[in-house]
Parts: C-alpha cells; structure tokens; sequence
C-alpha cells in the first residue's frame, strides 16, 4: 500500500521483474472513508465510494497502535489532498480570470 499523488494504490511485488509491482487497487483519497473496526481494533475498513458503489476493503495489522496511527495518517493525507485539489482549483479560475482581463483589456 502506497499513496501517490492523492490516490491510495494497492499493489504487490511482481515475482519475475522484483523492480516492478502490480497495482491491484487505486482509489482516490478524496472517495475513502477510513474506520477502526469495533469488534477488532487492529482491523482497519476502508469504505470507497466511487461512481454509484460502495466497495470495502479491510486492512489486517498486527497491532492496535498501529491501526491508530494508520488511520490518523491517511485521514491527514485526504484532508492534504482536498486542500491541494482545492488550491489547484482556485489558481485555475485566476488564471482564466487573469486571461480574460488581459484579453479584454487590450
């Protein structure tokens, strides 16, 4: 599991070249919800919503504080990427703004 640009991928080692790995999963950070199971806190559930479904998957740790801090860092990752999804957006109207001024302007 790897997070790469605001995308949470899964994959796994590719078993002829060990250079390369197989992407399995990817899912946005902005459609994952991320919960601690109640019934076992070392479980971590991931519910991803993405086009109309909602699909889960679970994450087997082996200890508690680990679950923990997984959880407190993936949801700090998603908070990073609405911000950074957001700025991107912002600049992108002020650069058409800016675009439409200087058009209009001359």
């Amino acid at each position: 599991m790897c997070i790469d640009q605001n995308y949470l991928v899964f994959c796994l080692p590719d078993s002829n070249r060990p250079e390369y790995a197989i992407v399995k999963n990817k899912y946005a950070l902005r459609h994952i919800e991320v919960q601690i199971d109640r019934g076992d806190p070392r479980v971590l559930n991931l519910l991803v919503k993405e086009k109309n479904t909602i699909s889960e998957q679970s994450i087997y740790l082996d200890d508690i504080n680990k679950a923990n801090t997984l959880k407190k860092q993936l949801e700090e990752h998603k908070k990073n990427s609405k911000n950074t999804e957001f700025i991107l957006l912002v600049s992108y109207f002020d650069e058409l703004l800016n675009k439409f001024n200087l058009d209009y302007n001359i």
